[in-house]
């Protein structure tokens, strides 16, 4: 079975869209789940009004709180129950036959993520064929904003974008540390980068399958310096996540000599943000404040790293 979680956040706009698209699926041993993060529109009411008439199992989580993006996957986790889990934006949609073709990158065991095509909405825009880390450690769509093309059926990958990503639950329950799966304290941001880390020092492999196709808006989409530069579009509170999980991640998951070795390209990489705070200082006084995640992520390092050592 096919878990597909959703985590929803007043997203009337997309929802109806993406969840026809898991409806029509070819492959039909699913179930869908969607943990709605306390939507002030009608997200819930069009979910529920589907559900009516749903022919497979659909079940709809309301959280007294904003879980975050982070908490709001956990929730859906636990209460899944497939071998394979797909967790998707709500700013997405998929191909009818996307799941069956996606599942074809498990055959190999090693495998605990696969990445899709994932296209724009103009559906000639590549978002994403998977991740891998630049040179300053920061994760990167591979053939972001290229043209779509034929790109070769298979590939290996380092990551999977988390607008749509496709986990095998060996992989989830090999690589979450204590009860939670993804890393609550990341909120939101580079929560998929985190993810495709740990399943690689775990040993488990990323595959692109080009012909399982998907669709992200990406709202905010730019291209070359101007996507290094959309931080300064952020609200402060995005702004904050972005700069705390961007060292989370480094903490928890980077080997000391390569930081070391990594780190003049961090360093130009970063200036940015030192940039955002010199402009917006109640950033710094929130990430000073911060001092106890940041703690927890070194105790968490050591777990991560445990069964490598």
């Amino acid at each position: 079975m096919v878990s597909v979680i959703i985590v929803t956040y007043n997203g009337e706009k997309f929802i109806e869209r993406l969840i026809k698209s898991v409806a029509e699926q070819t492959f039909r041993d699913l179930e869908l789940i969607v943990v709605d993060n306390a939507s002030k529109d009608k997200t819930v009411e069009i979910i529920s009004e589907f559900g009516k008439n749903s022919d497979f199992p659909l079940k709809i989580m309301m959280p007294e709180k904003n879980l975050g993006y982070t908490g709001g996957v956990n929730s859906g986790i636990r209460n899944s129950s497939g071998d394979f889990i797909l967790i998707l934006n709500q700013d997405t949609y998929l191909e009818k036959d996307f799941i069956e073709k996606a599942l074809k990158g498990f055959e190999d065991k090693e495998v605990g993520l696969v990445s899709g095509k994932i296209l724009r909405f103009d559906r000639k825009t590549i978002d994403s064929t998977g991740q891998f880390l630049s040179l300053s450690l920061y994760p990167v769509e591979r053939d972001y904003n290229k043209k779509a093309s034929d790109i070769e059926r298979k590939r290996e990958i380092f990551s999977v974008c988390g607008a749509v990503a496709f986990y095998r639950r060996k992989t989830l329950e090999d690589i979450k540390i204590d009860d939670e799966y993804f890393d609550e304290d990341f909120f939101m941001f580079f929560d998929d980068i985190d993810m495709g880390w740990r399943a690689n020092i775990r040993g488990w492999k990323g595959i692109y399958v080009s012909d399982a196709i998907a669709y992200h808006f990406r709202s905010g989409t730019a291209s070359g310096s101007g996507k290094l530069f959309l931080t300064f579009k952020r609200s402060p509170f995005i702004q904050y996540h972005i700069i705390k999980n961007r060292y989370l991640t480094l903490i928890k998951n980077v080997k000391v000599f390569q930081f070391i070795l990594h780190f003049p390209f961090i360093f130009f990489r970063d200036i940015v943000y030192l940039l955002v705070i010199v402009k917006n200082p109640s950033i710094l006084k929130k990430l000073l404040s911060s001092v106890k995640i940041f703690k927890k992520a070194f105790k968490k390092r050591k777990k991560v790293w445990m069964k490598n050592y």
